[in-house]
């Protein structure tokens, strides 16, 4: 039989570990909301997922960045560009004419809408007719407007590839100070046909070299604006640690992130101009076959994985990867320290979604720069 006493001790022992469990909550609970406000433009919302964007508004809830006059950030309506809506209907969502009032502008994703995504299920990946995407010269103008009058700027991976106009294209590479050089890749952990690479590059492979598409099991394939492929075979042209995404010496010492992270989704390969930094890199573990089959396209080890300009006139940043796609974001965030925890938990091997670079990476770094802009905002009032 169990004693008053020990009784007494076992229910001492559930309300500690009840207050552990319930003190995150009551942290973040009383601390103060901070007026900050984003203008997001997503392109590329073909279901009511909004993985393009919502794992930033998780981040922006959980630091408890409010906006002036829409209070919590909710990602299925408190952003520009498509909207999708039951029985395939749709709607644009225009963004301001004149933007005022802003912090900062974070451009998600301007790939865009398409046919098959939107109306029916595309497993295969092929190419169908567009329905609204790529960045729109008149969006950029008004980016571009309020970018020079001191709003911060951040764009990330698809912002210049197709559909996005040649024209806008090279005005983003004034605006960010970074050049596309028209290569994009991906790790895949299977090649095989059907899994997950998308129809269209194994079409283009086939076509280009005269071969059929028999590759398997990890690798990582690049593509450019002409439909070229080349793929790495993991254990061939690349090694398992395959592509890594590290912080430079001046991004660890701004981030104060030090770990190398596995990057398993989309990047596109840049240079920059003298004006700006590199604060990470990716790294691609080649062999010397994989070094000798990428030099024969110009493709390069090593490049630019976050780009920094930091002018007298504004600040922005570019993410040269899909960073924010990601769809297993928990709905709450009111736990103060939870991504903390992710990062130590969760890994960033074998899984398709880049769930580990996000806890790991990604959160850490975009909670220092949504810092970073609103100390400046503060400075500035």
């Amino acid at each position: 039989m169990v004693s008053k006493k020990q009784k007494s001790v076992i229910a001492l022992f559930f309300v500690i570990i009840l207050l552990l469990a319930g003190l995150p909550f009551l942290i973040w609970s009383f601390k103060d909301s901070q007026t900050f406000n984003v203008i997001v433009l997503d392109n590329t919302v073909p279901d009511n997922s909004y993985r393009e964007h919502k794992g930033l508004f998780w981040i922006l809830n959980s630091q408890k960045y409010v906006h002036e006059t829409e209070g919590m950030y909710d990602a299925s309506m408190d952003y520009y560009g498509f909207f999708p809506f039951p029985d395939y209907k749709y709607e644009i969502r225009k963004l301001p004419d004149t933007i005022e009032n802003t912090d900062l502008i974070y451009i998600a994703d301007t790939y865009g809408v398409y046919e098959e995504e939107f109306y029916g299920e595309n497993p295969e990946g092929l190419r169908s007719e567009i329905i609204y995407g790529g960045l729109k010269s008149e969006e950029l103008d008004k980016i571009e407007a309020a970018v020079r009058n001191g709003v911060s700027l951040v764009a990330e991976f698809n912002t210049f590839g197709s559909p996005t106009a040649g024209d806008v294209r090279e005005r983003l590479y004034d605006i960010l100070h970074v050049e596309w050089t028209g290569w994009i890749g991906r790790y895949f952990l299977d090649l095989t046909r059907g899994v997950e690479v998308p129809l269209w590059a194994v079409m283009n492979y086939e076509a280009q070299h005269g071969v059929e598409w028999d590759f398997h099991g990890p690798g990582i394939l690049f593509a450019d604006e002409n439909d070229q492929i080349v793929v790495l075979l993991e254990g061939e042209g690349v090694t398992s640690d395959n592509c890594k995404i590290e912080f430079t010496t001046i991004g660890k010492e701004f981030f104060n992130i030090s770990e190398k992270v596995q990057y398993n989704y989309w990047f596109d390969i840049i240079t920059l101009d003298e004006e700006c930094e590199p604060y990470a890199l990716f790294s691609l573990a080649l062999t010397e076959e994989g070094k000798e089959q990428l030099s024969l396209y110009d493709i390069p080890q090593e490049f630019p994985a976050v780009v920094k300009y930091c002018g007298n006139d504004y600040l922005s940043y570019y993410f040269a990867g899909d960073f924010v796609d990601i769809d297993t974001i928990p709905k709450y965030y009111q736990y103060y320290g939870y991504d903390a925890f992710q990062a130590l938990i969760t890994g960033d091997t074998g899984s398709y979604e880049n769930r580990g670079f996000y806890w790991k990476f990604y959160v850490p770094m975009v909670k220092t720069i949504l810092k970073e802009v609103y100390v400046e905002k503060l400075d500035n009032v």
